[in-house]
């Protein structure tokens, strides 16, 4: 839809679109209640400070990357890739912090560098004696919109993640904090709306469901995943994803998940992976110094004067 005037003259008529969308997925919500009333709802029963023993003593990895894409406009040929992997003992106060960076020419594909060194990294931990958080999905819709290669790319990467959980037996969780996937929908007849919308009525907080196993005809891989939905704080349900050989242990996966949380800053996001995203974030500085080392080759005078 096409408007003329610029963008922030028409921020009311933004406004009314936006509404108009979550008017029309109220709707549809309202058409699924009686689907919706048929799928069980669980609440974490707990004590005070429960969290603290669920962690005690219990191993747990995260890993996150940042990286810093190819300024071909400013001359600046190549990209960088920093992936930190956290790990912590929790309850006996030892924790492990370790760096890996990458340069990345600007034939290569810089989001493709960083998600293969953080499912690389994460292998590295696989012994059956830890449990690895995730920061995002296992189920690689987006690599539809790639090229073949790339789409093989990825789906080979997070297969040999999910079937090295498997073989070793290490417990692995994907971690959603806004998830969009529509799997229990579709499910359900209703396609136009997605999930943690559809369940955000019917979750009070500290509720989550039963395990569901995702099925895409867009995602060829050989592992199974199963995925859940979980309310940690007064926004929208998140999503948790596992390979499916862990699903007898679904009540166990959803108490160190929420135990994470409640380490948090935010009481709604994993300690571990608020960690590993604090040491893998380059900044601002960091930026600008790899800029300057880098230096700059044949500048263009067009995005020089787009900058004011």
């Amino acid at each position: 839809m096409k408007f003329e005037g610029s963008l922030m003259s028409q921020i009311n008529k933004f406004k009314e679109l936006v509404d108009q969308y979550y008017s029309q997925l109220e709707e549809l919500k309202k058409v699924a209640e009686e689907k919706l009333s048929k799928i069980p709802i669980f609440r974490i029963e707990s004590k005070e400070k429960w969290y603290l023993d669920v962690l005690d003593g219990r191993k747990v990895v995260g890993v996150d990357g940042s990286q810093i894409t190819p300024l071909k406009e400013v001359g600046i040929p190549l990209g960088a890739v920093q992936v930190a992997k956290v790990v912590i003992v929790h309850g006996i106060g030892k924790s492990d912090i370790t760096h890996y960076s990458a340069f990345v020419p600007m034939e290569e594909n810089v989001d493709l560098t960083r998600f293969r060194m953080e499912v690389e990294t994460l292998m590295e931990e696989m012994d059956g004696n830890g449990w690895l958080f995730f920061d995002g999905s296992f189920i690689l819709s987006f690599t539809t919109e790639l090229n073949r290669r790339l789409r093989e790319e990825y789906i080979n990467s997070i297969t040999a993640l999910l079937k090295k959980s498997r073989e070793t037996q290490t417990p692995i969780i994907g971690y959603v904090d806004r998830s969009y996937a529509k799997d229990l929908a579709k499910d359900l007849g209703i396609e136009q709306i997605y999930d943690a919308y559809l369940l955000s009525d019917k979750m009070d907080l500290m509720t989550y469901t039963p395990p569901f196993r995702c099925h895409r005809d867009d995602v060829e891989m050989s592992e199974e995943v199963s995925y859940a939905y979980l309310r940690v704080s007064p926004s929208l349900p998140v999503r948790i994803e596992y390979p499916s050989w862990m699903e007898d242990m679904h009540d166990e996966i959803i108490r160190v998940v929420v135990a994470e949380c409640m380490l948090g800053s935010t009481k709604g996001y994993p300690y571990i992976l608020e960690r590993a995203h604090h040491y893998s974030s380059i900044g601002g500085k960091e930026k600008m110094s790899f800029m300057k080392a880098v230096g700059s080759h044949n500048i263009s005078f067009k995005w020089m004067s787009k900058l004011r």
